[in-house]
């Protein structure tokens, strides 16, 4: 039967990977002319084609056969599959991901690369640093050298989902579900974490390396695994505090309740008969020292702190994007079931899991049939998911004082800690449920139940990897002509001039340029907190909007988001061209992604 199995399987296995290479030839063929609105209408349909195909194939061949090598060849294509995907701006040439704060962590990286910025003085040195060795390694571009660095840290996320699976539970079979459940990037929502640069979301990718260590020094506790740990933690520290933040409440909690468990006079499993409590307090320590330099951690502490005695408009914010995305055609719950429908289901699968683990721990009676389908008779497991059941809650617990306290878009950094843990535990409950149907049915038709799940939540999930129209988001690229553009102004900017702009923030390519010694406020005005033209300026004289001669950069990214994806919300096509025809604004510099214009004060605005 195995070896039947293996002959059916290497045609499929040999189709995959033809459909994969085939797939990156040709987006490789067609790389981006200048700005795109939409990286998936823009790649040439072939590729789409080829990468479904291929990790339909994966998990096609994973879930219809019992042959380990074959398995193994499944989970390879599969994972191929998805890091190509998330390759897709490397393969046709992006310049460059991220248009505000991903500007700002360029600047920064390229500052440490010319020596003019102090490893020490980085709160969250690592993605940069990093950075800057990838570009000195490779010898190409700094913006090149931080696309590769996210494509890096993505690969951490879809290896070590499956492993730290697999290590807490003893079971491969579920790390084969894992495997594909980490391909789903729940983590990511594009609000905060994102496909990009943004310290928060490599070090999102990177947790579950951390999380594995954790499980083998529980399981295990030898120096080997306790040094790693040390190892990987202070990398963790150093990619971002925020989330480094989190892991310590998971980890206290964690430790915390060992201790009360053997306080009460509980036995702790065999293989975890010494406490984890020295490198819980380690990675605490490792935490506090560096926290200790960065005043920004003790700022958003002091806000989270007066949360409860202060007003806050989580509400009010709502309420004016669901405003914004009705008037360009779109409503927020369209936009929540596309982006977050995927992980509302695996929080669902998650919390069934914990609470058949705390009624089973707790020794409830209720729901016995429930208790057993998706829990082990082994106490190991059932306990160390009790402790994973309860830092989950700890750092939940922060989340909720987030979300009440509507702190900007912080919250979704922790919704993004959440759904990593999320993602084992969800993972654990579907193997679970799979394993149950397998008893009641058999083991074929648990399987294909869980290859169907597997697909749809894929398909669902593959739209949302990177921004685009199909969730009302522009793309994030940044052309090497906008970068060109903003270089060639800074190089010839008059003395005292001021900017403007449209949608494009000046004081982000600023930072990515010039570097972040300059202050955002040099590019704009004096006492000015909307540097931004007025909406629909071509139904009024923008020259009235200044009292002095202002720069006016335009993209081909600004005029092509608000005219095509946001059907003129602020600016129409007419706006940009009345800026060709108006007196008094002139165009001074332009490629073929950018153009310069001189706003020239009219008379009434002069004093």
């Amino acid at each position: 039967m195995v070896s039947r199995l293996r002959t059916d399987s290497r045609p499929w296995l040999a189709v995959g990977f033809g459909l994969l290479a085939a797939a990156v030839a040709v987006a490789y063929r067609n790389p981006a002319p200048g700005y795109e609105l939409s990286i998936y209408a823009s790649t040439p349909l072939f590729f789409w084609i080829g990468t479904a195909g291929a990790l339909l194939i994966s998990v096609a061949v994973v879930f219809s056969t019992l042959d380990g090598p074959a398995q193994s060849l499944g989970v390879v294509l599969g994972g191929l599959s998805m890091l190509t995907v998330v390759s897709t701006p490397i393969i046709r040439g992006y310049h460059y991901m991220g248009t505000t704060d991903s500007l700002s962590h360029l600047g920064t990286t390229r500052d440490i690369n010319q020596g003019t910025f102090d490893f020490a003085a980085n709160r969250y040195p690592a993605v940069h640093t990093l950075g800057s060795m990838v570009t000195d390694i490779t010898g190409s571009t700094v913006e090149h050298g931080l696309l590769v660095v996210v494509v890096v840290f993505m690969c951490c996320f879809f290896v070590f989902i499956p492993l730290v699976i697999r290590t807490l539970t003893n079971d491969s079979r579920l790390a084969y579900i894992g495997v594909f459940a980490g391909l789903l990037l729940l983590p990511l929502n594009h609000i905060s974490p994102s496909t990009y640069i943004h310290p928060t979301s490599q070090a999102l990718m990177y947790a579950p390396v951390v999380l594995f260590l954790f499980v083998l020094v529980y399981k295990g506790n030898t120096r080997a695994y306790s040094v790693l740990f040390m190892v990987v933690s202070t990398m963790f520290v150093m990619l971002h505090l925020q989330q480094a933040a989190n892991l310590v409440v998971f980890f206290g909690a964690i430790a915390l309740l060992q201790l009360l468990h053997s306080s009460l006079g509980g036995q702790l499993p065999s293989v975890a008969r010494k406490p984890i409590y020295s490198v819980v307090f380690v990675f605490g320590l490792l935490f506090w020292l560096w926290v200790q330099r960065v005043e920004a951690f003790w700022d958003a502490v002091a806000a989270t702190i007066v949360v409860p005695f202060t007003d806050t408009t989580p509400a009010e914010t709502t309420a004016t994007r669901s405003v914004s995305l009705e008037a360009v055609g779109g409503s927020l719950p369209e936009v929540f079931v596309k982006v977050f429908s995927v992980q509302l289901l695996f929080s669902v699968l998650a919390a069934m899991l914990m609470a058949a683990v705390v009624l089973r721990m707790a020794g409830f009676p209720l729901l016995r049939s429930f208790q057993t389908a998706l829990t082990r008779a082994s106490s190991t497991e059932r306990t160390l998911l009790a402790y994973v059941t309860g830092g989950f809650v700890a750092v939940f617990a922060v989340f909720g004082i987030y979300l009440v306290g509507g702190i900007s878009d912080q919250y979704f950094r922790h919704i993004g800690t959440i759904m990593v843990l999320v993602t084992i535990l969800a993972t654990i409950a579907v193997g679970r449920v799979m394993f149950s149907l397998g008893r009641h049915t058999s083991g074929r038709t648990a399987r294909v139940c869980t290859a169907l799940l597997l697909v749809v939540v894929l398909a669902a999930s593959l739209p949302v990897v990177f921004s685009s129209p199909y969730f009302y988001s522009p793309s994030d690229q940044v052309t090497e002509q906008q970068m060109q553009g903003y270089e060639t102004t800074f190089e010839h900017q008059g003395e005292g001039m001021v900017f403007s702009e449209v949608r494009s923030s000046t004081s982000r390519y600023g930072n990515a340029i010039q570097g972040r010694s300059i202050p955002e406020e040099d590019y704009y005005p004096e006492d000015t907190d909307e540097p931004g033209a007025p909406d629909h300026f071509a139904d009024q004289s923008i020259r009235t909007a200044y009292d002095q001669e202002t720069y006016l950069p335009v993209t081909e990214a600004d005029r092509t988001r608000d005219p095509v994806l946001w059907q003129g919300f602020r600016f129409s096509h007419d706006d940009f061209r009345y800026l060709d025809a108006e007196p008094g604004v002139d165009k001074v510099q332009s490629n073929n992604g950018y153009d310069l214009y001189l706003v020239r004060p009219s008379v009434d605005s002069e004093p």
